[in-house]
């Protein structure tokens, strides 16, 4: 599959800082921006406390209140896929993923980034990548969600990959997979105009019980909060420049 030209591209930026008692992460991306800040005892978490600067919905940072389940969680050096004693459909998908990730990035002191990007975002024919401290480290063509590339993960398809990859990959490829894959899913939706859904609740035919906000009991009070997506991104730079 050649190499794909398009205007439509989408970045995501992911930055870990660990101390030996501490562990911060921040991601952003068109749609979103948090930072979290943990406490680690270098076998456990020991606090969590979560800022949601930029959201699509008004109430998703309640869904902070969840990460409170994280707290005892033992540091790993295999990232988990899911933990049985955490709901991910109750949290925030986002902050869920930064916390599986800080679970594994806590236990080694030190800066790390993740830069991921998405050219043809939204459309059928796509190309993936994905960098850690600059090391590129998938290089993916998609159609749909079946992955064409020139390592392990050609004839994938990202609906299925994950029971394979536990089975098969590296520690380091499993992380990069969990991240790159939240990327390619969310990077489909810079098709979508938020700004003309009123609230959650109107798109709950395709994303019902999906996380925190799209479950029956509060999806209509998730009032869009218009203007929240970011038009302006032209590459990583301009992702967590505040930070």
């Amino acid at each position: 599959m050649q190499a794909l030209e398009s205007p439509h591209v989408f970045f995501r930026r992911i930055i870990f800082e660990v101390t030996e008692t501490e562990c911060h992460v921040a991601m952003e991306d068109e749609h979103h921006y948090f930072v979290l800040r943990l406490g680690h005892d270098g076998q456990r978490l020991t606090s969590v406390d979560s800022t949601s600067r930029r959201t699509p919905w008004t109430i998703c940072p309640q869904a902070a209140a969840r990460l409170q389940e994280f707290v005892g969680q033992p540091l790993r050096q295999r990232i988990a896929v899911n933990l049985q004693e955490i709901d991910s459909k109750q949290q925030c998908t986002h902050q869920y993923d930064l916390l599986m990730l800080a679970l594994v990035q806590a236990a080694t002191p030190g800066h790390r980034e993740y830069v991921c990007k998405v050219v043809g975002a939204m459309h059928e024919y796509r190309h993936a990548e994905l960098w850690l401290n600059d090391e590129k480290l998938l290089d993916w063509r998609l159609r749909g969600t079946s992955i064409h590339s020139k390592d392990e993960f050609d004839q994938q398809d990202l609906r299925s990959i994950m029971p394979w990859a536990e089975q098969n990959l590296s520690d380091q490829l499993l992380e990069a997979l969990f991240v790159q894959r939240r990327a390619v899913m969310v990077a489909a939706s810079k098709g979508i105009n938020l700004d003309l859904i009123k609230n959650a609740g109107e798109a709950m035919v395709a994303r019902a019980g999906a996380c925190f906000v799209f479950q029956p009991e509060r999806a209509d009070q998730a009032i869009r909060i218009i203007g929240n997506t970011r038009q302006d991104v032209t590459g990583p730079q301009d992702l967590l420049a505040d930070l």
